[in-house]
């Protein structure tokens, strides 16, 4: 898989859901749901096919991609190179709508890893 820009996210990182996104599952779907100071941006929800929701709920600051790679491979009956492919090309996505954290960043301070392959901090108003 080519990444471009920016080093692609790797197996042997661990990555936790980040405070600024929710995901819930409502009916036979799975949305995330970017959290801008205290409400919702109801303009910017993403809905999630069934791989995607199986990373997402996941993601607990634990597990390294690895292990991930293998649940898919095992939960979806797939070959670990269509497993490795989906975890990375998704944990990618999270990293640009900064929907994800490496697990050892403290929260909120995630700008502070942004060459560790993460998305760079962008400064916006969300006013």
């Amino acid at each position: 898989m080519n990444h471009a820009g920016g080093l692609p996210p790797q197996l042997d990182e661990i990555f936790a859901r980040s405070d600024r996104m929710v995901g819930r599952r409502i009916a036979e779907e799975y949305l995330l749901v970017p959290i801008v100071g205290r409400a919702a941006d109801v303009e910017a929800i993403y809905t999630l096919n069934a791989i995607a929701a199986f990373i997402w709920e996941r993601l607990d600051g634990k597990t390294p991609g690895e292990a991930m790679v293998r649940a898919i491979a095992e939960r979806y009956d797939v070959n670990d190179d269509t497993a490795m492919a989906d975890y990375l090309a998704f944990i990618e996505q999270l990293q640009s709508i900064r929907a994800i954290v490496p697990a050892d960043a403290p929260p909120r301070t995630n700008a502070r890893r942004a060459g560790r392959g993460q998305t760079k901090k962008r400064q916006e108003d969300e006013s």
